[in-house]
């Protein structure tokens, strides 16, 4: 990590580690952050959107129903931005943006739906999630990020 200086009061100097793209990754992938997921509409109105994921060989993997907002702007826009937060002091982000693409009518959505629920529900209870979310209107999605920005130990 590239400690960064920068000004944190009058006075005094903190210091933050910007993450490289591969420890940025590493964050994505840890623990049961829930990602909030930006998109526009195509009369550029924001929608920001709490989502479950998964990190596979570099993109970011989730669902959402064509039908909500975000399938909406995804499908027009095709682009996102995505935020995970550590709300552990000293604190951390990352952020991503990129392209995502979409695939309605998956024929692997169960298989996904269920390893995304895996990462987040109680050990057992992820083929029940799995089935309940790869359901007819679920679009498969991945987004491919072009930039990542990481930062960590924003407090100190």
């Amino acid at each position: 990590m590239v400690p960064i200086a920068r000004r944190a009061a009058p006075g005094m100097l903190a210091v933050m580690s910007q993450m490289s793209s591969a420890e940025a990754m590493t964050a994505l992938s840890a623990g049961t952050r829930t990602g909030k997921l930006a998109t526009t509409s195509p009369t550029g109105t924001p929608h920001v959107a709490p989502i479950w994921f998964v990190v596979d060989n570099g993109d970011l993997v989730f669902t959402t129903a064509e039908s909500s907002v975000k399938g909406r702007n995804l499908r027009a826009g095709g682009r996102a931005a995505l935020c995970v937060d550590d709300e552990v002091h000293p604190y951390g982000f990352v952020v991503v943006r990129g392209p995502v693409r979409i695939e309605a009518d998956a024929p692997d959505l169960l298989w996904w739906t269920t390893r995304i629920a895996a990462r987040y529900v109680p050990e057992g209870q992820q083929d029940r999630y799995g089935r309940r979310n790869a359901v007819a209107g679920e679009l498969l999605c991945r987004l491919t990020p072009d930039r990542i920005i990481g930062e960590t130990d924003v407090a100190l």
